[in-house]
């Protein structure tokens, strides 16, 4: 018997569109037939939202059409770019309507918008999660305490906001106390600060945070959250007795401890660990430690270390299971460093491969999602797993040992999970790059230095290369480019949405041209040539009636001289801007009709076009 597509329930049908993005949904099924119609635009499901940097119709229709009329639905929201959190809240406000709504995510906030977005969440009566984080400094934080405390229904919040003044004192007076259970602080915060949000949180039962406790006044700490029972802290400029006399404040009540430093020895006492445990944390079922610190090389000094850390072999470690691994390596610089962390498993974020290193006991599973190779040496099988890489950065290394180097990766983690990439190293080189590729075919995130735009063989061509398919999305480019290397990214990457750069003033009028003149004449076949005179013009107007994307011819490489045009792209950052300059390219886009719809901002020396 056969079956139909359209023999599906409803209800298989709804699990099918979990698996794709909402708006996608909307756009691509709902106008097939009046069952779809029907089964998207009155369905009661809750909907989720996630804005990355797209361009800026496609996200106006989509608030329109798609978000407005659904706002009773909207469970949650993510919108992951300043210019698009400004363009959503002048179209969209949080109110009563908004009546399950759950979790609301804003990557790269602008300081000057905060206080309006917190003060309307008063009027979502469900948000139960919130994470935030900025794209600039601010005074102090005590206004964001104020808004986001009083929220009744509030459970997890997340927030990464630096200050440019990490000496400032707040006093929350006057507020109701929160009902947060799950808090996590990313950036700096003092013992005042955090003092302060333990007072009025007294259901909370996991704290994170980046606290520094030096220059304090050892008194006894009176307010703490009865139920806190998980500690986060990643110390900075804190010695062990300071620490030593903070965490005895917590009433013997935490279960899961997880401490991360650098400097003072006394962190790697064994002795005064296992004492401090016993006197002061009974309860304590988990314990992660990471310590690091530069060393000389004098062999008195390693052996100290050495010394120091066999003590965390006694059988009080190894009955409790808590188990450590340390690392001395040498870093580009020659200074000489150890690294002492928890493992079964390691649980920070980030992890970092040396050159030299001497290891002791494999890691086994190592959680990092962030992973930083300062070397290509060949990668030796110690069973370790990394379950959760999604970023990869190459910083350093012997150039002979790359490709090598590429081919092994797959073995330590899934190549599909791997979505971003960042390269410092200057021997890259395009070569290697399109190898990389191949063999992690999901990147979508990129950072290169200018120089890996370059062939390693002179007589090699780029059009002659062939190029991977590949869906690359954001491009970060570290050096000072032209256009050259522009043209040679384009053809690399025919999907970029995003790209960032410094460029000189000269190069960047002729590239934004070069962009925005590509960009119109796709759209307005009949545009004059620009007034500007521009190097290639010629050749770049043979380009734009030969774009291989927009005709959907079948590779890349199937004309000689044909770039893909960047019909995709529609934000542009460049570092390093003088303000004045905004105005200038402003009226240059308007005069030579380049956009009609855009927005340009200027941020700590950065020019940002959206359109």
């Amino acid at each position: 018997m056969t079956t139909c597509f359209e023999d599906l329930s409803n209800e298989l049908f709804y699990e099918i569109f979990d698996y794709f993005d909402i708006c996608y949904t909307y756009e691509t099924f709902a106008q097939l037939n009046n069952r779809f119609y029907q089964l998207i635009h009155y369905s009661t499901i809750p909907l989720a939202f996630n804005f990355s940097l797209l361009s800026k119709k496609t996200f106006q229709h989509r608030c329109n059409s798609i978000v407005q009329p659904n706002i009773h639905r909207i469970q949650s929201l993510c919108l992951s770019h300043h210019l698009l959190i400004d363009e959503f809240f002048k179209r969209i406000s949080f109110n009563s309507t908004f009546i399950r709504f759950e979790t609301l995510i804003l990557y790269n906030v602008k300081s000057d918008n905060l206080v309006d977005i917190l003060t309307n969440l008063i009027s979502l009566p469900r948000l139960s999660s919130l994470t935030i984080t900025t794209i600039d400094e601010i005074r102090s934080r005590d206004f964001i305490y104020f808004l986001i405390i009083p929220l009744s229904s509030l459970k997890y919040c997340k927030l990464s906001i630096e200050t440019w003044n990490q000496d400032y004192i707040i006093s929350l007076t006057n507020i109701q106390y929160s009902s947060l259970e799950y808090l996590i602080i990313e950036s700096t915060c003092n013992l005042n600060e955090l003092l302060e949000i333990l007072a009025f949180t007294p259901q909370l039962k996991y704290l994170s945070c980046k606290i520094s406790l030096s220059n304090n006044t050892l008194s006894e700490i009176s307010i703490i959250p009865m139920n806190l029972v998980q500690l986060h802290f990643q110390l900075e400029m804190t010695s062990f007795d300071e620490f030593e006399w903070f965490i005895c404040s917590f009433r013997h009540q935490f279960q899961v401890l997880s401490v991360s430093t650098k400097s003072d020895l006394e962190y790697l006492y064994a002795d005064r660990w296992e004492q401090l445990i016993r006197s002061q944390m009974p309860c304590l079922q988990r314990f992660y430690l990471q310590y690091q610190s530069i060393i000389n090389e004098e062999f008195e000094e390693f052996e100290i270390y050495c010394t120091l850390v066999e003590g965390f072999n006694s059988s009080f470690w190894l009955e409790k299971g808590w188990l450590f691994k340390y690392q001395l390596y040498t870093c580009n610089d020659g200074s000489s460093w150890i690294k002492f962390h928890s493992i079964k498993p390691y649980r920070w974020q980030q992890y970092d491969i040396y050159e030299n290193t001497i290891q002791a006991t494999p890691t086994s599973l190592n959680l990092a999602s962030d992973i930083h190779f300062h070397s290509y040496e060949p990668i030796t099988e110690d069973g370790t797993q990394f379950s959760r890489v999604t970023r990869l950065t190459l910083s350093d290394g012997d150039q002979t040992q790359i490709f090598s180097f590429i081919f092994q990766l797959p073995q330590l983690f899934p190549a599909l999970q791997l979505t971003e990439l960042i390269i410092t190293d200057n021997n890259f080189r395009f070569e290697h790059l399109l190898s990389f590729s191949n063999h992690f075919p999901n990147l979508q995130s990129l950072t290169i230095p200018k120089t890996i735009l370059y062939l390693s063989s002179p007589q090699s061509q780029t059009n002659q290369l062939t190029m991977n398919r590949n869906t690359i999305l954001e491009v970060t480019i570290l050096n000072q480019c032209i256009l050259d290397d522009i043209q040679i990214l384009l053809r690399f990457c025919p999907t970029i949405q995003s790209l960032d750069i410094e460029v000189d003033l000269e190069n960047l009028q002729i590239i934004l041209y070069y962009l925005l003149w590509k960009y119109t004449n796709r759209t307005h076949k009949d545009r004059q040539s620009p007034s500007i005179h521009l190097k290639n013009h010629h050749f770049w107007k043979h380009e734009y009636t030969n774009c291989l994307s927009c005709s959907k011819m079948q590779s890349i490489n199937s004309s000689e001289n044909a770039l893909p045009c960047n019909h995709h792209l529609s934000s542009l950052c460049c570092r390093n801007i003088n303000y004045r300059m905004i105005e200038k390219f402003r009226k240059m886009i308007d005069q030579e009709a380049l956009l009609d719809d855009y927005s340009i901002e200027y941020l700590d020396q950065r020019m940002y076009l959206w359109w």
